[in-house]
């Protein structure tokens, strides 16, 4: 009975993504289940459309940033709340979770009036600032455990050495959690990549992301170009997992 439950729940996970990728190299230009016939046409499509590789590279040059900034600040929290008792700690670990709780709708108007209306920010700031707010607390989740497992003995040992805490930091702890930290950064990397809402909200007129790309082409032009799309979108997340777990056997590899 167990067999077939997990089977029915993985079922109800991927056979939609499995017709997805179907459906990507259906012929026709109307979306009907099944096709006609199999082709490659509408992934030469996207590969000539510059306003989608327009799309992608916008997409890049605001997930890379936020992904940065938002594995740093994600690895400061959880290390303040790891190993300091300060006022105020609770509060820190509930901010640095909250966006996860509060609605996505009601954070990205609450940016917008922000974001515009008081801070008059640049879309660029506001877009990267947004994601940086939605990643946050996904990261934090992923990056404190690591520290709540970390071994201190290594630390006390490096200072008994005669090293100093930032240095300790550096040389000890930081190679130590690294693997923590690029799974920190694979889920911030993809959660920044596929964002809408925010995106949606924040971003003013200029060159769409990938999602708000895709949603434009939903209300306006449904072909099977946006099923190539979501397969890019999933080509990424699966790129994204090996890079990390290649990056993870390599840090095991040199701690032994």
């Amino acid at each position: 009975m167990a067999a077939v439950v997990i089977a029915l729940v993985i079922a109800f996970l991927w056979v939609p993504i499995a017709v997805l990728v179907f459906m990507s190299f259906a012929d026709g230009g109307v979306l009907s289940f099944p096709p006609d016939k199999l082709t490659l046409r509408w992934y030469r499509v996207f590969l000539s459309n510059d306003a989608a590789l327009d799309a992608i590279v916008t997409t890049l040059t605001i997930s890379v940033p936020a992904t940065v900034v938002s594995v740093v600040l994600s690895t400061m929290i959880a290390y303040a709340v790891n190993r300091y008792v300060f006022p105020g700690r609770s509060w820190l670990q509930l901010l640095a979770t909250l966006p996860i709780i509060v609605p996505l709708v009601v954070t990205g108007v609450a940016m917008v009036l922000f974001f515009k209306g008081t801070l008059g920010l640049p879309d660029y700031i506001s877009v990267v600032i947004a994601h940086v707010i939605r990643t946050i607390p996904f990261a934090t989740l992923v990056i404190l455990p690591t520290f709540l497992t970390f071994d201190r003995r290594l630390e006390e040992a490096s200072k008994d050495l005669g090293a100093d805490e930032l240095r300790t930091f550096w040389q000890v702890t930081l190679p130590n959690i690294f693997p923590g930290i690029v799974a920190g950064g694979l889920l911030a990397f993809t959660l920044s990549f596929n964002e809408f809402v925010y995106t949606y909200f924040v971003k003013g007129s200029g060159d769409p992301t990938l999602p708000v790309y895709i949603w434009n082409q939903i209300r306006y032009n449904v072909t099977p170009e946006v099923n190539v799309i979501s397969v890019v979108f999933l080509l990424v997340a699966v790129s994204m997992v090996l890079v990390a777990v290649s990056l993870t056997r390599v840090e095991l590899l040199a701690r032994r």
